[in-house]
This record gives C-alpha cells, structure tokens and sequence, in this order.
C-alpha cells in the first residue's frame, strides 16, 4: 500500500475504490491515503499523533474543497 501511495497516479488509482477515486482531487486522497498508512506503522514510534491525524484530515478537506470550488478535474483517471 506504501509503494502504491507514494508511487505513481497508476498505484493510487488502482488501491482507491471507483466511486471515492471519482469523487475525490488526487492530492487529497494522497494526503488520506499517506496518514492512513503511518498508522499502520508496526514501529509505535513511527505512528502519528492524534493531532496530527486530525490535522492532516482537515488539510484534505480543504484540498478538496478547493478543487471543487475551482473546477479543477478530480478524477484520478
């Protein structure tokens, strides 16, 4: 999931389910997708604060806001 998160637009489209990929700007979905993936860390250490999970949702939520209101094209495909 790490490779496919950090990879190329192929590997984050191909992990992302159809309906939320269509929905959802690239950049905020990686911002999703990158937290997602510290929390599952195996190092305890290594895993984010609850703080900084929070704080990185919010930022996706305003990444995606702003490719809504611009009209920017959300679509990973």
């Amino acid at each position: 999931v790490l490779t496919s998160v950090t990879g190329d637009q192929a590997g984050l489209r191909s992990t992302v389910d159809p309906p939320i990929r269509d929905a959802c700007s690239e950049q905020s979905l990686r911002t999703v997708m990158e937290i997602g993936v510290r929390c599952l860390s195996e190092e305890p250490t290594e895993r984010p604060s609850v703080e900084d999970v929070l704080w990185n949702l919010q930022f996706a939520a305003q990444i995606q806001e702003a490719s809504r209101s611009d009209g920017s094209p959300v679509s990973l495909q």
